[in-house]
């Protein structure tokens, strides 16, 4: 050997030595995750104790929340930055599939006034289906995929930052599914779809589920990635006190617990107690489902792993070599801004894609908005047709590809929905009804829907309308639609009610509509209905009759309310204007016309909210049938009255109600209980027309401002809102209410 290979080698045995990388006997450490949901942010904190003792991450394989957490920090996330997320984020937001109501098409939002339970049976050649989980995990699946940013062009894992292997379950043949490749975001969410609650991930044609139940601490998936040492955290099952285990979804739980647990028992028994570390937190009360605890969670993992430290620092590497590895990790070289080349819809069948075109022009050929993307993905499933919308990025020949993956609800496309709806003011007037709703979407290309609307009980009733847009941007439709119900007509004479009569109706029309932004509707069109009135109780104030009459009207629609049912911000606004052409009247008044408008507004600080409510109504100078003007009275239209107590041809109502949120419900239950109050007043001009004047035992309309409060606590369900309340009138009055649905 010369003196020149003497020197190269020397020169290349001290770079060896001075250099910060591994040295060549430093065993290859695999970190093991397992799922736990809330428990699983402990993970974070044992990253933390590995990161400030130095000791590396050569290969990570998670399961369920596992999956999520070594997922991202496989990704290269900065570990203080993944904690921030997973602590900031609303958990709570994130389990309700449906976008903030303000997002939803007014069409929806209307249709929403007539409310349901938030759960519907598909209907489906000839066929009765279910949703196949609770949740669809819309917004975790996009939450996912930001996450995960960093690596959204790597397909094979072997290639991230770090190796990386998700474990889910095949729910065909209850297989175990290894994901070592494709969409990042979408295998982390099908390795955490817990059966029952979650819907399973269909991808690739199969469908998955959690991979707890078949391999919660995938010890052998790191050994065969050629890990030499196993750092397995065990976060161990969250068993259900004997009081929790009285419902379905208890026993649910408690059933994948114990299959969890299960092969969890075969993993630890796979572990070399002489090399390898086992790390059990000690997390108490914190339950897989609590994830307001998530903050919580993670100081538990930081003191189980600080107790084996010891064991862990055989393992650490110098400071200037974890620093080399760290930079290696996070991706140093920022990505530069993605330009779009093409955009791709897929897994269309029955919707028409040119719903996606807004989409597709505010990302094709522009810098990658990731917001905008976000927030026109939310908008399209904000129309209730899709079981998730999801996005990738692929690079395909030198270009970038944004895959739009829309999957339709595969319990669709009709849908069958049920609601309960109960008023009771505890003075005789007490309405009941059993709600059924079918909704038939997408009949043709153009979007058409059947909407029908059934009611069974003391005031049935049924609606059903075609809806026909006449473009593909749903901008100008045509509505043809039918209405029959049998209502009460009370008649009061002062606070006395002296007869009901019941009203028969049935009410045809047809409106041509124009959809002017996702708060507003306008419709204007002509109708025809017949009324009969009979009397049921009490004297024949009203003579009995049958009335006919046909004219037309217009009607505008503004609403942005956060909730339809009890809002905290938000403005929704109505005006209708009618005019009538009577063609057979026992009282007739010939022609009349009718101008209704309301307007409600909410505006929240911290828990608090206040809400205003204006109602006016005119006959504009005509006069109007007793049963056709405005009415005041009842639970928020001047509490302490009784129901509809007095009528007139000109009204005018204003109330202010501050309420406070009491509880906030667990998604999906609800969104929260609310303690409150309201000061209420109104005013009626004019009064009966002249046939109905001349009677002598026909209640003349008070001349005076009419005084109303009320307290109440209310609750915003997937029930629907729920009231119960006590009103006071100026006069004295005062009764209680209960309302349940709309």
């Amino acid at each position: 050997m010369n003196q020149f290979s003497k020197l190269i080698i020397f020169g290349l045995t001290l770079i060896i030595i001075t250099s910060g990388h591994t040295a060549p006997n430093q065993p290859r450490i695999g970190l093991v995750l397992s799922g736990g949901g809330a428990r699983g942010a402990a993970h974070i904190g044992v990253l933390k104790v590995l990161e400030r003792l130095h000791v590396p991450i050569h290969v990570i394989a998670g399961t369920s929340m596992g999956a999520l957490v070594g997922g991202v920090y496989a990704s290269g996330m900065p570990l203080d930055e993944m904690e921030r997320r997973l602590t900031e984020v609303n958990w709570d937001t994130m389990f309700t599939d449906d976008p903030p109501r303000p997002t939803w098409p007014i069409r929806r939002k209307r249709g929403a006034e007539r409310p349901t339970w938030d759960f519907s049976i598909g209907w489906r050649n000839g066929e009765f289906w279910l949703p196949k989980g609770f949740i669809s995990g819309q917004k975790i699946q996009l939450f996912l995929t930001d996450l995960v940013k960093n690596a959204e062009y790597i397909q094979n894992y072997d290639d991230l930052p770090i190796p990386f292997r998700a474990i889910a379950t095949n729910l065909e043949n209850g297989q175990i599914q290894i994901f070592d490749s494709g969409p990042l975001s979408i295998n982390l969410r099908a390795s955490m779809s817990v059966p029952g609650f979650f819907t399973p991930v269909e991808y690739n044609d199969k469908l998955y589920v959690d991979g707890g139940l078949v391999r919660n601490l995938p010890v052998d998936i790191a050994r065969s990635m050629g890990a030499d040492v196993i750092i397995a955290v065990n976060l161990g099952g969250s068993y259900l006190k004997r009081e929790q285990l009285g419902n379905i979804l208890g026993i649910t739980g408690q059933m994948i617990t114990i299959l969890t647990e299960q092969n969890v028992q075969r993993s630890l028994a796979e572990l070399n107690p002489n090399i390898d570390i086992l790390i059990t937190p000690d997390l108490g009360d914190i339950e897989s489902t609590n994830f307001a605890r998530v903050k919580d969670a993670i100081p538990t993992g930081e003191t189980a792993a600080q107790a084996v430290a010891g064991q862990l620092s055989r393992y650490q590497i110098s400071p200037k070599a974890y620093a080399s590895w760290q930079h290696q990790r996070q991706h140093p070289n920022k990505p530069q801004p993605i330009v779009v080349d093409n955009v791709q819809i897929q897994g269309l069948n029955q919707i028409n894609p040119h719903i996606f075109n807004p989409l597709i022009q505010h990302q094709d050929h522009f810098n990658l908005n990731r917001q905008l993307l976000e927030q026109d993905i939310q908008k399209i499933y904000s129309t209730g047709d899709f079981e998730r919308i999801s996005y990738q990025l692929k690079r395909h020949r030198q270009q970038s590809l944004l895959i739009v993956d829309a999957l339709e609800k595969t319990w669709g496309p009709g849908y069958i929905s049920f609601g309960l709806g109960l008023m009771d003011d505890n003075r005789g007037d007490s309405r009941f009804g059993l709600r059924a709703n079918y909704r038939q979407t997408w009949i043709n290309q153009l979007g058409a829907e059947w909407n029908t609307d059934l009611i069974f009980g003391n005031i049935p009733e049924i609606y059903s309308e075609f809806y026909q847009p006449l473009f593909t941007d749903r901008m100008a439709f045509i509505a043809p639609y039918l209405n029959a119900s049998v209502t009460p007509l009370h008649i009061y004479s002062e606070s006395n009610r002296i007869a009901r009569y019941s009203t028969k109706q049935i009410f045809l029309g047809v409106d041509f509509g124009l959809t002017l932004n996702k708060n507003t509707e306008l419709r204007i069109g002509p109708y025809w209905q017949v009324r009969q009135f009979d009397l049921d109780t009490g004297s024949p104030t009203l003579p009995e009759a049958n009335i006919q009459d046909t004219g037309l009207q217009t009607r505008i629609f503004f609403d942005n309310l956060d909730s339809g049912y009890v809002p905290r911000h938000g403005q929704r606004f109505k005006l209708e204007y009618q005019y009538v052409n009577q063609i057979s009247n026992i009282l007739s008044t010939g022609e009349y016309q009718r101008l209704y408008g309301s307007w409600q507004g909410a505006y929240s600080f911290g828990q608090d909210s206040i809400m205003g409510i204006i109602r006016a109504g005119s006959s504009l100078s005509t006069t109007l049938p007793y049963y056709d003007q405005f009415a005041l009275g009842g639970f928020l239209n001047l509490s302490g009255y009784a129901n509809a107590q007095f009528r007139s041809s000109e009204m005018l109502y204003a109330s202010l109600a501050l309420q406070r949120r009491v509880a906030i419900l667990p998604s999906p239950l609800g969104r929260g209980i609310y303690l409150g109050s309201s000061i209420e007043v109104g005013r009626l001009w004019s009064g009966l027309n002249q046939a109905i004047s001349d009677l002598d035992t026909m209640p003349s309309f008070p001349k005076q401002l009419l005084y109303g409060a009320s307290l109440f606590l209310a609750a915003d369900t997937w029930l629907g809102p729920i009231y119960l309340g006590w009103g006071v009138a100026g006069t004295g009055d005062n009764g209680f209410y209960l309302l349940i649905g709309q």
